[in-house]
């Protein structure tokens, strides 16, 4: 089974229709659909999803009942949540030897230790895990 490192910009892209998704994204998906992948992911996803979907209704570009259904889609999304404990020592190490911020580098060092590839749809983070082998 194929296993994906997802990141927020990635699952956001799924559900909020805000910009293209990737043919490796969508292909994942699918996968994960039929039980041929998994996604995994930080914990910090979560936070970070959720940050993102509430400020998208503030700033008028979702409604509210529209936030509280994407919201709780994504929930659904089978996902792995991985302890942050476990990667933040390398993703600091990542982002000193990067331009990648440690929020961003934590996805980077949870797909390199688990062998998994990184999805995500930020330019930065996407070539920084293609320098590492762990792109799609």
């Amino acid at each position: 089974m194929r296993l994906c490192v997802l990141d927020a910009s990635a699952w956001l892209r799924l559900f909020l229709g805000d910009g293209p998704v990737p043919a490796s994204l969508l292909e994942a998906a699918t996968d994960v659909e039929k039980g041929k992948a998994a996604f995994a992911a930080p914990e910090l996803i979560l936070v970070e999803a959720a940050a993102v979907v509430r400020r998208k209704c503030r700033e008028g570009r979702i409604r509210p009942e529209e936030a509280d259904g994407i919201w709780k889609d994504m929930l659904y999304t089978p996902l792995d949540l991985l302890r942050i404990q476990e990667d933040i020592n390398a993703a600091f190490d990542l982002s000193r030897s990067t331009a990648l911020t440690v929020y961003d580098a934590l996805y980077l060092a949870a797909a390199r230790r688990i062998g998994a590839t990184l999805l995500t749809v930020d330019q930065d983070l996407h070539r920084e895990a293609a320098r590492l082998g762990l792109a799609p």
